[in-house]
């Protein structure tokens, strides 16, 4: 069995630190590591954050340690943070210059690390870079569809996306945490990440705002979707919130995300910060929309140019039109 030195003495000049998050994710963790045992290039160490599991996954993550041909740190926290906090964690220990992040319940495609690194490596101006996903059944079935397709995050969106990524963040998220590897450089300006936020929606925010981030538009692990899903496509709805909570949580986040650009020194006249405002002030008109349709209708016209600026267009504004009972 190889020592944590003889396995630190393998890293190369540009080191992969993966970082995980896990909580009670037996069923598909094995899977997940083993896909990370199986990349054409090896991570230097992975670090994971458990958030205090109560089935098997501890047990699963030390047998993988203990045969591991890189480093493998586990951590396990006595008190439970929540995703957006354990993942902060995980990512301040990570030693590499660049780090990949990973859930627990997906699978990467083999070649993951190597093509995210070498972009990277190609550019040294470049801070990040995420790449699509196949979706994959809670029995490891393709589904047919890949995380772009779902989120209709299509070509021509892609192309407006890397001219200017903050105009796609004031419409919606399309990064996803799992598909991200970013220079470890980027640390300084992340943390902590505020609560409000889910981790790979501030790192996107704040890889536009400090740093150049592009995309690969071809899959590169395949995304589970499955009923104890935490985060993301397939997370399960049991609390589902109405619309009008929605709306009034993510205000919250972009308030949070107001306050950090405003302590970093940038003014209140600059172009961000006044979208930033506006991007709150329609969330919160979206969250107080009235619950009948025709004093609805008439509020929604006053806020048109807003939907197509902030929002998904007339996809947002269908369903703001049509799902009032969702309002109460």
């Amino acid at each position: 069995m190889q020592s944590q030195a003889d396995r630190q003495g393998k890293a190369s000049e540009h080191r992969i630190s993966v970082a995980m998050c896990t909580f009670n994710g037996a069923r598909y963790l094995h899977e997940q590591l083993e896909s990370i045992a199986a990349q054409t290039r090896p991570p230097y160490e992975l670090i994971v954050c458990d958030d205090g599991s109560t089935d098997e996954t501890p047990e699963i993550l030390k047998k993988f340690q203990a045969n591991a041909s890189f480093l493998v740190t586990i951590v396990r926290n006595e008190v439970r943070m929540g995703s957006t906090r354990n993942f902060d964690q995980a990512i301040a220990r990570a030693q590499g210059e660049f780090i990949a992040l990973c859930d627990q319940d997906d699978r990467w495609l083999p070649q993951k690390l190597e093509r995210l690194a070498a972009c990277l490596l190609e550019n040294p101006f470049l801070g990040g870079i995420f790449s699509d996903a196949a979706l994959i059944d809670g029995e490891g079935r393709r589904v047919g569809m890949t995380l772009f397709a779902k989120h209709k995050f299509t070509a021509a969106k892609q192309r407006g996306f890397l001219s200017c990524p903050t105009s796609t963040l004031l419409k919606h998220d399309v990064v996803t945490g799992a598909t991200l590897m970013f220079r470890s450089s980027i640390r300084q300006y992340c943390s902590p990440i505020p609560t409000t936020w889910v981790h790979d929606g501030w790192l996107a925010w704040m890889l536009a705002l400090h740093s150049r981030v592009t995309l690969i538009p071809e899959p590169l692990i395949e995304y589970r979707i499955h009923a104890g899903q935490q985060l993301g496509v397939g997370a399960s709805s049991g609390n589902r919130e109405t619309r009008r909570q929605f709306y009034a949580r993510v205000a919250r986040q972009f308030e949070d995300l107001l306050d950090r650009v405003l302590a970093e020194g940038w003014n209140e006249q600059d172009t961000l910060v006044q979208k930033l405002h506006e991007k709150i002030a329609f969330l919160k008109c979206q969250s107080s929309l009235s619950q009948r349709l025709g004093v609805r209708t008439m509020q929604m016209l006053g806020l048109l140019p807003n939907y197509l600026h902030y929002a998904r267009g007339l996809g947002s504004l269908r369903k703001d039109l049509l799902l009032g009972r969702e309002m109460s």
